[in-house]
């Protein structure tokens, strides 16, 4: 049977202190998984771009140009295998068919090269980040549903505009939203029997095992799983090297392959 008026039982108080452990642990991780993905994941991908994507464009530029000259060189040849003409424009735009896909990865290389300098030109100062991440997380404890269920459809929209603004990093979105926020009705808010205020321990202890898991995932994969090689300079100095190498051999296969299709076609 529930108990619509639970008494002050040591079950009932220690429901009460768990379930303000769990709300500020839920808090903390749905705050920290948002900051990841939507800024850190953001400037750590900008500053990786950064230190080495020029580079890296450079490598998949002549790789794309190995892999056309050896894809002409092994036409014309097969071409003169079988005692035709060399028609070097249908070779051509064979080969222009074929590595489309590589064309296409060399341009969303060069926008995001692009997108990084855009981000990290208008990085909010360090003191403004914490503002950001301190208001939005005062809202999500005032207006974050898994926080409090009985909250009304203004302020479920409310909560909307605080998760776009947070994107935005609209600060003053956020500040003023804060400011015209209304003090909560506790009495609206408040879990009143023991069996809901189970059911709310149980939901928040799945909801922040599950939050752990996306962390934990986020931080074994890129870019999070590149932060220590962007801070570490001799590590950048020695995959600087490894580029460039690939570069070197790349270049190297391309004189090969033009030398081969000059005699070919000479």
């Amino acid at each position: 049977m529930i108990n619509l008026n639970p008494s002050q039982t040591a079950e009932n108080i220690e429901l009460n202190r768990l379930l303000e452990k769990l709300n500020q642990e839920f808090l903390d991780l749905y705050t920290l998984h948002r900051q990841m993905v939507e800024q850190e994941s953001l400037v750590l991908t900008a500053l990786y771009l950064e230190k080495l994507g020029h580079l890296q464009l450079e490598l998949l530029q002549k790789q794309t140009e190995a892999a056309r000259l050896k894809m002409k060189a092994e036409m014309i040849q097969s071409a003169i295998n079988r005692d035709e003409p060399v028609n070097l424009p249908a070779i051509e735009a064979t080969i222009e068919m074929r590595l489309l896909e590589l064309y296409a990865r060399i341009a969303e290389h060069s926008v995001a090269l692009d997108d990084a300098k855009k981000i990290l030109s208008a990085l909010l100062s360090e003191e403004d980040t914490l503002k950001l991440r301190d208001t939005y997380r005062l809202l999500c404890k005032r207006l974050h549903p898994d926080l409090h269920p009985n909250q009304s459809d203004h302020e479920k929209e409310l909560f909307l505009k605080v998760q776009a603004a947070y994107d935005l990093k609209r600060l003053d979105l956020l500040q003023e939203i804060l400011l015209a926020l209304e003090e909560p009705d506790e009495s609206k808010r408040m879990v009143s029997t023991v069996d809901q205020k189970r059911e709310r321990v149980d939901r928040l202890q799945q909801q922040i095992g599950h939050l752990r898991s996306k962390i934990e995932k986020l931080k074994n994969s890129f870019p999070f799983d590149m932060a220590d090689l962007i801070h570490d300079e001799d590590h950048l100095r020695q995959r600087r090297q490894e580029i460039r190498h690939e570069i070197g051999t790349c270049e190297e296969k391309i004189r090969i392959y033009q030398d081969r299709i000059a005699i070919m076609i000479g």
